[in-house]
Formats: structure tokens, sequence, C-alpha cells
């Protein structure tokens, strides 16, 4: 039978810097790696930390091996080929000039944005046709937010008449209540 693993002794430095991102990593699969490495310091065998984590009994081991090659940069994931971005620097910075400007001044018959119109406005202006969601998050990420509209008639009101009328209720609430007699 294998004697159980354990990560190398850790430097003071290493210590603090596994500590830090035990607590305060940048995603959760970062901190999920620095607690195995910090409970293999602390005395843990693998498959006990298997058994904590609920991961493989490959997973812990390849861990491991990655702090002890790389310290904690091997806890952070490699850089991923994927697709490339839909939304670029000039979709971003023109969806941000978008929301600052009044719909009417690109001949809206609307004066309030909402996603999807801002969408679609996108999508006709850069032919790039993005999720609500997606553009959502990137208003999030660009610290954008919507007003709520406030739908009032006070334009469409005669002003004389509102005034007489609010006169004649502020008057009627200071009045003493006297009922008719049946």
């Amino acid at each position: 039978m294998k004697p159980p693993r354990f990560v190398r002794p850790l430097t003071a430095t290493e210590r603090r810097q596994v500590e830090e991102l035990f607590h305060r990593g940048p995603n959760a699969r970062v901190r999920r790696r620095a607690q195995a490495v910090r409970l293999s310091a602390m005395g843990y065998a693998v498959s006990q930390i298997v058994e904590i984590l609920g991961c493989a009994r490959q997973t812990p081991h390849n861990w491991l091996n990655a702090f002890e090659a790389r310290g904690c940069e091997g806890l952070f994931d490699k850089p991923r080929s994927g697709r490339p971005v839909t939304a670029t620097v000039e979709y971003r910075s023109r969806l941000v000039a978008a929301v600052k400007t009044n719909p009417r001044d690109f001949s809206y018959p609307f004066t309030v944005w909402s996603v999807t119109r801002l969408r679609a406005h996108m999508a006709k202006e850069m032919n790039i046709l993005l999720s609500e969601t997606r553009v959502r998050e990137i208003m999030k990420e660009e610290s954008l937010v919507f007003k709520r509209p406030k739908h009032t008639l006070a334009k469409k009101r005669d002003a004389d008449a509102f005034a007489e009328v609010r006169d004649l209720l502020d008057r009627a609430k200071k009045s003493p209540w006297n009922p008719v007699p049946a």
C-alpha cells in the first residue's frame, strides 16, 4: 500500500498566500483548490480531502502537483481557447453612448430605453444581436442603470382648472365635517 500523499512543506509566504486564496480567492474554483492545499498542509491525507471536498480521487493529486510545480499560480485556471467575444470594445462604447443619448435623437418614437429597445437598436447599428441577458450584464459591467420612467399627465392638464380644484379640495379638507341629517 502506498503511503499517504501530502503537499511539500509550505513557506510562511506560501502559507499566507494559500490562506488568502482560500478566504478571498477570485472564484470558487481557486478557493476550492487552495482549500485542498491548505488541508494537505494541515496533515489531511488525499483520501480525507476527497471525502471533505466531494471530488474525484485524482483531482487533489492534480491540484497538489500544480501547486508544487508553480506555487499559488498553479491554483488558477490556465487561459482557454473558445469563441471570440461578440461584444467588442467598440460595441460596448457605442452601447454606453446610446444609453446616455435620448432615443428621440435616433428618430425613435419613444423617450426611454428598455433592454429590448436597446438590443434592437444595437443590432441595427452594429449588426450584432446579443441576448437581453447579455446586454444587461454589459450594462452592469459598465455601471449603467435604467431609470424607471415616471408617467405623468401634468403637461396635458389645464393648469388654471387644476389650481382651482386643488384650492377647493384644500378648503374642503380644512372645514369641519357636517353631515346632513336624513
